[in-house]
């Protein structure tokens, strides 16, 4: 630690947070990117793997061996991720006094669980012979429960000695609720990046700019017709109804926050109103169009008034079909603008979140993949 720095502080949400006397942000960013954000992930990822083969004794006993095979594994996997993942990131030292407290009880409780459970786990060969069944049935009701009673008292203490955590004590991070603020938030977080990735490919759906488009339309002042409309009658229909459906599925999840709602729902509610009502505004413009044609005179005064009201009724719906477009590219570059600082924050209050991989399950981040995270922002 730094001996005479004045006391620093680190942003958690909306929350300003002291860090210890001596510790610097600059510390404490290069110790949670290096150490702690690590460790957090490799006991969620443990727990989370070994949660799927929490059983009774009674169920150990007398499931079938496909089960007991399966179970088997899961627990081997959870004792590798122990010793390789676990073990060398609590032998990390921390700067911040309380947390550096419960790393050494955690690094002590590991060194237990060694003696008690892991060395018997390792004697065990990974290909059993059914002779031997009834032999790792014993085992793993004897193993399983101390496994999971180490990663939830180890990472409680842990994640409460964080200066993230605030007020939260180790109760909270045991509890139901915490597990259901991972879930919303993970849940959230792949939404959003989801809504990201279909605006990049909306983006290359329109064949020009919709701005520079608009610009033409009010130029010429005629109404688009033939395929160039087709095309953007498309674009609008995807807007519509692919679009506005995702946002409004971003709306009804829990984890997203009333300031984020209230700029996703602006945009929920006008670019489809928009979107209809330059649809509108278009088939308006072609029924009127298509009335003065019908009202067309053969005399030479009939003409020209039939070619002055067609070049007004041109004029005029085509000036507001072209403030709509504008209109629509505005809140279209704002919402594509707005989603990747969106997710950028999401991600900023994702520090307990699991990474998950494409299976759906748990993977435990190796060094290499810290060093990338190391250039992302977060708390």
């Amino acid at each position: 630690m730094n001996e005479g720095v004045p006391k620093q502080f680190i942003q958690v949400g909306d929350t300003q947070i002291a860090l210890p006397e001596g510790v610097t942000v600059a510390d404490w960013g290069l110790e949670k990117v290096s150490a702690q954000n690590p460790r957090i992930r490799a006991f969620l990822g443990c727990i989370d793997l070994l949660g799927g083969v929490l059983e009774s004794n009674y169920a150990i006993l007398h499931c079938s061996p496909e089960r007991l095979l399966e179970i088997w594994r899961r627990v081997r996997q959870v004792s590798e991720h122990i010793r390789r993942r676990i073990g060398p990131l609590l032998r990390v030292s921390s700067q911040i006094p309380k947390l550096e407290e419960a790393r050494q009880n955690s690094l002590a409780a590991l060194e237990l669980l060694d003696t008690n459970v892991l060395v018997d786990l390792d004697r065990f060969p990974a290909d059993v012979a059914p002779h031997r069944l009834m032999d790792l049935r014993k085992l793993l009701c004897v193993s399983i429960g101390q496994l999971h009673s180490f990663l939830q008292d180890t990472f409680s203490q842990l994640a409460a000695s964080d200066p993230r955590s605030g007020t939260h004590d180790a109760d909270y991070f045991l509890s139901r609720r915490f597990a259901e603020d991972i879930e919303e938030a993970e849940w959230l977080q792949a939404t959003v990046v989801r809504l990201q990735e279909y605006l990049e490919q909306l983006a290359e759906l329109l064949p020009q700019d919709l701005s520079a488009y608009a610009e033409q339309m009010r130029e010429h002042k005629a109404i688009p017709h033939d395929q160039t409309w087709e095309n953007l009658r498309s674009f609008l229909d995807q807007l519509i109804n692919t679009l506005t459906p995702k946002m409004k599925g971003v709306l009804a999840l829990r984890g997203i926050r009333f300031y984020e709602m209230e700029i996703l729902d602006r945009y929920t509610v006008e670019i489809p109103t928009k979107c209809r009502l330059l649809v509108e505004i278009h088939d308006l413009a072609c029924r009127a169009i298509d009335r003065i044609q019908e009202q067309l005179g053969r005399s030479h005064e009939q003409l020209e008034q039939c070619g002055r009201d067609l070049e007004s009724c041109h004029a005029v719906f085509s000036d507001r079909m072209a403030a709509l477009m504008k209109e629509i590219d505005k809140y279209l570059r704002d919402l594509i603008a707005f989603v990747p600082l969106w997710l950028e924050g999401i991600e900023r209050r994702r520090a307990l979140i699991l990474k998950r991989t494409a299976t759906g399950g748990i993977e435990c981040s190796e060094p290499e993949e810290e060093a990338e995270s190391a250039d992302q922002p977060s708390n």
